[in-house]
């Protein structure tokens, strides 16, 4: 088996794959040793507990021969990423182990006789208890606290002092909250407290950074504000673009807003209204004939008897006689007035004032006549929505432009030269490890194999010659042409170097020799 060993290594192709193969497994043992000795990427078993719960979670990875790391500035327990879901198991094992206590748990757990103070500092505790494991669900939160700041209530209504919160978030690596998540665990905070503003609420990353810091209405106006004139820049882009090209032109926007945000309220009747109901009350007096003149024989007379006469009766000489009467008439109408009521309110962000300034390129513009000019100024106002009445403005000018040379960045300063010099840095070390450890290594093994193989044949050689002919043979050999005493002092010089620093190969070689004359001798 050795010899077929040797056989296939002594061949040229594979003597000189030897090196190449030796490199990369030089290499692939350096990377496994690497990947055998370097930590396992660690991961976040539990992020907020308690010092009691954290002992019981250590004392239990401990049980189960888990590795574990402590961060000494937050607490986070993590463990190796191959442990993860083993060491989950292994806790949640364990009845409530590493369970954080809900608000409702920590209300349970109250006391019977306890002070209304303590019932207060317990309640604010299950508040902030509550909202931190509920922040803790967004994506990419790992430790979060919320502190409530309640003051007693006072009878008086100005010596009350409004609830504050404030929100403590670490967040994983490389990952940090946008500002509508900001916004949204203010009013989260805020909705949980009574009383409590979204204003109030102070948001802070494990950086020291305030989140939650808002710049007011002017910060507003002029994001609005950029916002238009960047849309109307781009408006007249699109529009001056393929007429003239990009290069050719420039547009500067100015856009005046107002911020003000107005609330009317309008309340107007109906002048003629309509009738809801009408009274009409009519009424008729009249008075009989009484006795006149002076009481005595002749007043107290019986009237004569009446007489008929011919024709039809005539009433007005009835009531003339039946004597004064008097007609009373009376009305009254209600009317339903239309009673209308109207609340506007009239969004920040209306455009007060517009101006706009276009600079053409003199060389594009080269042979153009001023009516050319004029229309580009009518389609600059119509794309941006001019108003001469609201006062806005637009001037179109032309002008020669002169060209920016932009200087390039050196050839070190740019993004490909550091990956090159990355990967070339570390294709010299693989180059330098195969030629400078690899090659040698392969070079003398290979030598002191040869150097084997060839001083045990010199010896054998030199022994031989140095051995008396007429013992091996019989007969002294016939001196051949050439021959001199320098080449058998040489030789013998030889044969004492072997027999000096190789002893055993020259002694096997004699012993060979020896062996093969007495052979020769019993054959005759």
């Amino acid at each position: 088996m050795s010899s077929r060993l040797k056989a296939f290594t002594a061949q040229p192709a594979v003597r000189r794959a030897l090196p190449w193969f030796g490199g990369a497994a030089g290499i692939g043992l350096l990377a496994l040793t690497w990947a055998t000795l370097a930590p396992a990427p660690q991961r976040v078993l539990y992020s907020s507990l308690s010092d009691n719960e954290r002992a019981n979670v250590v004392a239990a990875l401990e049980k189960g021969s888990i590795n574990y790391q402590i961060d000494n500035g937050t607490g986070v327990v993590t463990v190796d990423e191959d442990d993860l879901y083993r060491a989950r198991m292994l806790v949640a094992s364990d009845g409530a182990l590493a369970t954080p206590e809900s608000g409702s748990e920590m209300l349970d757990s109250l006391p019977m006789g306890a002070s209304r103070t303590l019932e207060g500092d317990r309640l604010r505790a299950a508040k902030e208890r509550e909202l931190t494991l509920t922040i803790a669900e967004i994506d990419g939160v790992e430790a979060v606290r919320v502190h409530l700041a309640q003051a007693d209530r006072s009878v008086f209504v100005r010596d009350n002092i409004p609830p504050s919160a404030s929100v403590m978030v670490r967040m994983a690596r490389g990952r940090e909250l946008t500002d509508s998540q900001v916004m949204a665990i203010a009013n989260l905070v805020s909705g949980s407290v009574p009383g409590l503003s979204t204003e109030a609420v102070r948001i802070v990353d494990q950086h020291g950074r305030l989140l939650s810091q808002t710049d007011g209405q002017n910060s507003d106006r002029l994001e609005l504000q950029a916002r238009m004139e960047e849309k109307l820049r781009a408006q007249v882009e699109q529009l001056l673009a393929p007429m003239i090209g990009a290069e050719n032109f420039s547009t500067e926007i100015q856009a005046d807003l107002d911020m003000d945000e107005v609330t009317s309220a309008r309340e107007s009747y109906d002048k003629d209204g309509a009738v809801r109901r009408e009274t009409v009350q009519e009424s008729t007096s009249s008075s009989a004939p009484t006795a006149a003149g002076v009481p005595g024989a002749m007043s107290n007379t019986p009237p004569t008897d009446a007489q008929a006469e011919a024709g039809a009766p005539n009433p007005g000489r009835a009531a003339a006689t039946a004597g004064p009467s008097n007609d009373n008439t009376s009305s009254s109408r209600t009317y339903e007035l239309g009673r209308e009521v109207a609340v506007s309110n009239i969004a920040p962000g209306g455009l007060k004032r517009l101006s706009v300034a276009v600079a053409l390129n003199e060389e594009a513009m080269k042979g153009a006549k001023p009516e050319e000019l004029e229309k580009i100024k009518e389609l600059v106002s119509a794309a941006v929505g001019a108003d001469e009445k609201r006062g806005d403005t637009v001037a179109v000018m032309v002008r020669p432009f002169q060209t920016v040379e932009v200087e390039a960045l050196p050839f070190w300063e740019t993004a490909w030269f550091a990956t090159v010099l990355r990967n070339a840095v570390a294709l010299i070390s693989v180059l330098l490890v195969l030629l400078l450890v690899v090659r040698p290594a392969m070079k003398a093994l290979t030598r002191n194999r040869g150097k084997s193989a060839g001083d045990g044949a010199a010896a054998q050689q030199g022994v031989t010659n140095l051995v008396p002919q007429q013992q091996i043979g019989g007969q002294a050999p016939a001196p051949q042409q050439g021959s001199s005493n320098q080449q058998l002092t040489s030789q013998i010089e030889l044969a004492q170097r072997i027999v000096r620093e190789k002893p055993d190969d020259a002694l096997e070689a004699l012993r060979r020799m020896l062996g093969e004359a007495e052979q020769a001798e019993g054959a005759r």
